[in-house]
């Protein structure tokens, strides 16, 4: 979906957006607690599973999961996770009390190296961790067989993919459990928020029982969370984003301390909020995928730069586009010269998981330090328009960097 628009000052494209407009306010605005009732069977009719679990965000449903997960299963004591990826992960991990183990991943397609991953898994192994990055689904059957040999159950983190589809099927669903994030610059975003699904019955009963104890949040809470949710939509506007880059408040997020979460449930606002989105999900998922076709199409790729490779299963969404550049050099050069362009450019993760927690890696992971080094994520949502993508690959295609 592109529009005509010319390049103005005062306006900065964020990394991610999502529409946000009157009837998402009012449905925050009327939400009470059947709200969650309401989004929680709309969710399941989505994916077509018995149930969705709801949390406070995608960390604290992660939380709980593992935690269900490992008081069945006390002797296993390993999480197996790509060494690139969203450091909070491992965190939630370490704070379960198991042990991260990193598993090195492919450059041209951002999925383990599956002889890599085989000898990762053991009797050992809790869980494997299958990340669909920035909306790219992932194949999982075969992640599926290794991890039911040993035991193990497989967890997708579809945080970046709500709305794929693999197969034709929803991402999230083939594993034995799918998590989603609701949280800021997601591709549904409620502000924060964290779903669980599964597709296999005899899992409801136990998801019943991790989420059973789960603190609801009071009226304040919910009250401060559409409050969020406003703040965040002017934030994310291209003007408000503009604002926020001269003050530096695209940097929160980036260091340690905002990998903390708080175990409670989902607010009724949140919920009330998610439904309505949740009725335009295909429509925004459909926006970002023109987009980053078209951007796709204007790129000239080669030694200098370079797309991530898409399965024929899968449909992704895009919710960034990652491409990735033929040196860390080139890779900075690039950057500047499209933030300098207004364009909400990202570095997304500027270090492997092994290198945020040497402690629990004794070798080298190439694959993820090369996408550390090397990628850059362009934006790809409904501000975009079709000057703004016409920048994007006159930049990108530049001789004016370095490879």
């Amino acid at each position: 979906m592109q529009t005509n628009r010319q390049h103005l000052p005062l306006r900065h494209l964020p990394p991610t957006a999502v529409p946000f407009g009157s009837t998402e306010l009012n449905a925050g605005l009327n939400a009470d607690p059947a709200s969650l009732h309401a989004f929680r069977a709309k969710l399941a009719r989505y994916f077509g599973t018995p149930d969705a679990f709801l949390a406070a965000s995608g960390r604290t449903a992660f939380f709980l999961l593992l935690s269900g997960l490992s008081a069945e299963s006390p002797t296993r004591a390993e999480v197996v996770l790509p060494a690139y990826t969203c450091p909070a992960l491992a965190k939630v991990i370490l704070d379960v009390g198991l042990t991260p183990v990193f598993v090195d991943i492919e450059p041209k397609t951002f999925g383990y190296e599956m002889e890599a991953l085989t000898t990762a898994v053991s009797p050992q192994t809790l869980a494997i961790i299958v990340v669909h990055p920035f909306g790219i689904p992932q194949p999982v059957a075969p992640v599926n067989t290794l991890a039911h040999e040993q035991g193990a159950v497989v967890i997708e983190d579809a945080a970046q993919a709500l709305g794929a589809r693999w197969d034709g099927q929803p991402v999230g669903v083939e594993g034995d459990f799918g998590l989603y994030s609701l949280g800021p610059g997601k591709p549904l975003s409620t502000g924060g928020g964290g779903i669980v699904v599964s597709s296999k019955p005899e899992n409801q009963a136990r998801l019943s029982r991790w989420w059973a104890e789960l603190p609801q949040p009071g009226r304040i809470t919910s009250a401060l969370a559409l409050l969020r949710q406003v703040a965040l939509q002017l934030a994310f506007h291209p003007t408000g984003w503009w604002v926020a880059t001269r003050v530096g408040v695209q940097k929160i997020g980036e260091g340690e301390a905002s990998w903390g979460y708080r175990v409670r449930g989902l607010t009724t606002v949140q919920a009330g909020v998610g439904t309505a989105l949740l009725s335009d999900l295909t429509t925004i998922n459909n926006c970002r995928r023109e987009n980053a076709a078209a951007i796709l199409a204007g790129l000239v790729t080669g030694k200098r730069l370079r797309k991530v490779r898409v399965a024929a299963a899968a449909v992704p969404i895009y919710l960034r586009l990652p491409i990735l550049t033929g040196s860390l050099e080139g890779r900075e050069q690039l950057y500047k010269r499209l933030w300098n362009e207004g364009i909400g450019v990202g570095r997304m993760y500027t270090r492997p998981l092994p290198a945020i927690f040497p402690g629990y890696a004794q070798k080298r992971f190439p694959g993820a330090e090369t996408i550390a080094q090397r990628l850059l994520t362009l934006p790809t949502h409904h501000y975009v328009a079709a000057e703004d993508i016409n920048r994007m690959c006159r930049i990108c295609s530049s001789r004016l960097y370095s490879s």
